[in-house]
């Protein structure tokens, strides 16, 4: 009696399911992964109103920021104090004098040049905020209105 040989299989992975599953993984991944998001500077803006503020011309602290991170600061009393960049501490003396005087509402405009760096905006940006004194009736007082403005003059 012969025997017949048999026919050696060759071992195959099934294909049929493997476009299933690769969508499978791919749904996984898009709703377990944790996208990041850029942390930029924290600052509370207020509300949009039709209705325009207006400031009195004594009121306002301008701060203008140049391509070389030099300031020019503008304020009543103060005409075109120039500030080298070593210098920023002098912007937090200055705004709290303006505060003892004023007491009731300074504002702070920073304008800065698109060529400026972005260290020097925030860098003048954390002195106007570290600016704190205490009224004679001890209330204190800061500088509570912020006005950020990217401007091309020089």
């Amino acid at each position: 009696m012969e025997l017949r040989q048999r026919k050696k299989i060759q071992p195959v992975i099934p294909t049929a399911s493997m476009g299933d599953i690769a969508f499978l993984i791919i749904i996984f991944f898009m709703t377990t992964t944790v996208f990041t998001r850029d942390k930029g500077i924290k600052m509370l803006l207020p509300e949009k109103t039709q209705q325009e503020t207006k400031v009195k011309p004594e009121n306002v602290v301008s701060i203008l920021i140049n391509p070389e991170g030099a300031l020019k600061l503008k304020a009543a009393g103060y005409d075109g104090i120039d500030i080298a960049p070593e210098n920023y501490s002098e912007v937090r003396r200055i705004i709290e004098e303006k505060l003892l005087e004023r007491d009731t509402l300074l504002v702070v405009s920073l304008k800065t040049s698109r060529d400026a760096r972005y260290q020097a905006m925030i860098a003048v940006l954390d002195q106007i905020k570290l600016c704190r004194v205490v009224a004679q009736d001890g209330r204190e007082l800061r500088a509570n209105k912020i006005s950020l403005i990217p401007t091309s003059e020089e």
